[in-house]
């Protein structure tokens, strides 16, 4: 919260400093307070890989409710469970908002939207594995608690390492885009800002129209290759950089996500020229470009309303939804890695069936995916399911919304995208709902960051045996 503090104090906004030094010293207190306690204890090498679990969704809740105080004291939301679904929405790079005018914010507090959503996006505690090694259990261990896939790659021998060579990718492309979007025009404060939520796919905008705000077909293009950038496998840009071009082209996953990308900004330009009333086809092609990354990148920024689109636009517009991008990467949703095995385990089955004596191995990559592992990202893809189902009911028990608004606002807060359809619209926001349905959208919004398991597994009695191994 440092640097919004510095930001308030150059443009005087004097609330806001006051607000910023409080939470401040709130968070720096109750650190010590903790260290200090786990400076005392001997157990601490005896942590557990399960207890990762608790560790990772404490951490990401606590962030939450810390980073909502300064919001609280200055006023520009007052009420606390607004303010904590803000940074849930922020630090789990959603973009969801219950703000009805983001422009009547001061600056100081824009950025700090913008920024946490570029801490979660790497992940918070991926950031302090890279800057804290030493952390007296297996970083890679509660590291693959909070990333984005079904597995954790160690580009080095050490995973701090290997955290810090994938922070030091995000600062770098963070600061290429920032540079791109001043060419464009954008100022300094507002390249910043956007750059911070695009390479999180966060989406969280400082003005109320969103990217559309700008009005160049430029700057929506760079954003666009950028949503399209954080929405890779990052494990991949070191395997070029390594000499292995070929073989990340290759990846099976890269190219699903290429090929889903092509098929469905093509369907929805020809829907747009032919049913849309699109008289422009270079404008078509950049708002379905732009629409289908920022939704298959969970970034959810808008150049249009697309709830005024063809019903077939927003059908391929909320199936891209569901796949998300790449694992490994910032982005939310199933990933595409989980679609793409669970279409293999159907071919297998298919395959099994027709031919009694066919021994058919699901691959990726030319290698054979374990059975543990296809039963995890089938387990995972039902939980999604189960998930999307039991929230939208508990959202819908204190909500005066549609079916349609209440389905779409869990799928876009479990996928981590931001905008839905009806009343959370591109052009809309989520202010409507109870404080029950805000804080079960809140918590919603952490689970599908967590990638389900990780914070629904302390659901389980089992969990809380003393006796677990």
């Amino acid at each position: 919260m440092m640097l919004p503090l510095f930001v308030a104090v150059i443009y005087k906004e004097y609330n806001s400093v006051v607000a910023f030094t409080i939470a401040c010293a709130i968070s720096f207190g109750l650190g010590i307070i903790t260290t200090s306690i786990l400076g005392r204890s001997s157990s601490t090498e005896a942590l557990r890989y399960t207890d990762s679990y608790f560790i990772v969704s404490f951490a990401w809740i606590m962030s939450s409710v810390l980073a909502a105080i300064p919001f609280v004291i200055q006023g520009s939301i007052p009420n606390v469970i607004d303010a904590f679904f803000e940074m849930c929405s922020g630090f789990s790079t959603t973009g969801a908002t219950i703000l009805t005018n983001v422009e009547a914010l001061p600056k100081s507090m824009l950025l700090w939207r913008s920024e946490t959503q570029w801490l979660g996006g790497m992940g918070i505690v991926v950031l302090m594995v890279a800057l804290v090694p030493n952390l007296g259990v297996k970083a890679q261990n509660v590291a693959s608690a909070e990333t984005p896939g079904p597995t954790v790659t160690k580009l080095t021998s050490r995973f701090s390492d290997t955290a810090r060579s994938l922070y030091i990718a995000y600062v770098i492309l963070t600061v290429i885009l920032i540079v791109l979007l001043l060419l464009g025009g954008m100022n300094m404060f507002d390249a910043v800002a956007h750059s911070f939520s695009t390479m999180a796919t966060g989406g969280f905008g400082i003005y109320n129209d969103s990217i559309a705000h700008f009005h160049s077909y430029y700057i929506t293009w760079v954003i666009t290759i950028f949503m399209i950038i954080a929405g890779t496998n990052f494990n991949l840009f070191f395997t070029m950089l390594g000499g292995k071009i070929k073989t990340a082209l290759a990846d099976e996953e890269l190219r699903l996500y290429a090929g889903i990308l092509a098929i469905s900004t093509t369907l929805i330009t020809i829907s747009l020229l032919f049913q849309g009333g699109y008289k422009n086809t270079f404008k078509a092609v950049t708002d379905a470009a732009f629409q289908v990354a920022t939704m298959i990148s969970t970034t959810g920024y808008a150049t249009t309303d697309f709830n005024l689109w063809p019903a077939f636009c927003k059908m391929v517009l909320i199936l891209v939804m569901f796949t998300g991008a790449m694992s490994s990467s910032t982005a939310g949703g199933i990933k595409i890695i989980r679609v793409l095995s669970v279409f293999k385990m159907f071919k297998r089955e298919v395959r099994v069936r027709l031919h009694d004596n066919i021994i058919d191995d699901v691959k990726y990559n030319g290698t054979k995916i374990s059975g543990e592992v296809m039963m995890y990202m089938l387990s995972f893809v039902i939980t999604f399911l189960m998930t999307l189902g039991i929230g939208t009911m508990l959202v819908s028990l204190r909500s005066n919304a549609d079916l349609v608004t209440d389905f779409t606002a869990v799928l876009s807060c479990i996928s981590n995208v931001g905008p839905g359809l009806a009343q959370v619209g591109p052009i809309e926001n989520f202010h409507f709902y109870s404080d029950f349905s805000t804080f079960v959208l809140a918590l919603i919004m952490i689970i599908g960051r967590l990638e389900l398991s990780t914070f629904l597994i302390m659901f389980s009695r089992y969990y809380w045996n003393r006796h677990r191994v």
